[in-house]
């Protein structure tokens, strides 16, 4: 009896360990990655770093989401506590969109001196991050909530935005032509409102009634 409820606990405990792993590999690095951007002066590195953290608002939104549903099975619980997470993780990508285009703007008008051999080193170790919590989100891809969608939508961001301010940093220390900061930020911030906009569809059709009723049906097709 009691090795069947630790059996059935592990169980719970499992299925929402894509989220915990991530949760911690990404809480840790966007700490370095925005002390590196602000040390480094690199807004690609900062606009990756803001994308982290939306991340980490997500994974930690999903993560309570999952735990509520083992907690209460009640399908529209379910729904209702992953359609508040999409909501404030939409809202906060808005703004951290808006943050990085007007900085930007701002960057390309007046530049400032990147150093770009740590902005390239720091880059590299995010997009190694990237690249493991991607993987551990896709390997659960199976289970199609709104949040995990949402989460392994942000790992991808992710990984291109490390990739950008990568280039970023490469760029500015072997030409040292320091626009491609801003202009890489921009991209990063394109990516940001690709993603938003995915997201905000969704909350959409779990507002309008389509996914909460029509979930299990489109998912057998």
């Amino acid at each position: 009896m009691t090795e069947d409820h630790h059996t059935h606990t592990s169980h719970h405990d499992n299925h929402s360990n894509p989220f915990v792993i991530p949760f911690i590999f990404i809480l840790v690095f966007a700490i370095i990655e925005l002390y590196g951007g602000v040390w480094t002066k690199s807004l690609a590195l900062l606009g990756d770093a803001w994308h982290m953290f939306s991340d980490v608002f997500a994974l930690g939104l999903a993560m309570f989401a999952a735990h509520r549903v083992g907690k209460a099975k009640a399908s529209n619980r379910r729904s209702r506590a992953e359609l508040v997470a999409s909501i404030l993780n939409a809202a906060l990508m808005l703004f951290v969109t808006v943050w990085i285009i007007l900085e930007a703007v701002e960057r390309l008008k007046n530049p400032h001196s990147v150093a770009g051999i740590y902005v390239m080193l720091i880059a590299f170790i995010g997009l190694v991050v990237n690249l493991i919590v991607a993987k551990q989100l896709h390997a659960h891809e199976g289970e199609k909530g709104l949040n995990h969608q949402a989460a392994l939508l942000h790992a991808m961001g992710d990984v291109l935005g490390s990739v950008a301010a990568l280039a970023s940093g490469a760029v500015v220390y072997f030409t040292g032509w320091l626009p491609i900061d801003p202009i890489l930020s921009l991209l990063i911030s394109l990516l940001l409102l690709i993603g938003t906009f995915g997201l905000i569809k969704n909350i959409w059709q779990t507002l309008t009634g389509k996914s909460v009723h029509s979930h299990h049906h489109d998912h057998q097709h």
